[in-house]
């Protein structure tokens, strides 16, 4: 994941890339997008976002750190790995028909993408990194 840039921008939004890809969070599990041999990006499951979105049901799952190298940016990677997330997540984690996620209010070209791979904003937003946050769900029902 080392050949995985971040443009300043998001940053502020995610930290950095080690930051993010060395969480010690017991209930963090890593995945990772790839394209032919490369990792593009990855995100993380929390297998109980209720910590950081305290509304939520302990045991809630979420996902948190949705990451696109910069270098693979603009060219669909981001809307393909969205668009695969919930048949992944349904094979991966069979008991959750629902999974939640935050994301920066200012950053509008991120909830556009959740919005088109179906995840519906639901408040109360939550004070985050920075500033306010839109609270997500993305449901697993078929």
């Amino acid at each position: 994941m080392a050949h995985l840039e971040l443009p300043r921008a998001q940053v502020d939004f995610v930290g950095d890339i080690a930051e993010m890809s060395d969480d010690p969070d017991p209930l963090i599990r890593m995945h990772y997008a790839s394209y032919q041999t490369k990792v593009i990006g990855f995100f993380k499951v929390d297998l109980d976002i209720s910590r950081r979105i305290p509304h939520l049901a302990a045991g809630t799952f979420g996902i948190r750190g949705v990451l696109v190298g910069g270098q693979y940016q603009g060219h669909g990677y981001g809307t393909a790995m969205l668009n695969a997330l919930p048949d992944y997540l349904r094979e991966t984690y069979p008991g959750a028909n629902e999974f939640w996620l935050s994301v920066d209010a200012h950053n509008h070209a991120a909830r556009q993408c959740y919005e088109k791979a179906g995840w519906v904003q639901i408040g109360p937003d939550r004070d985050g990194r920075c500033g306010k946050e839109n609270v997500m769900r993305l449901s697993l029902e078929e």
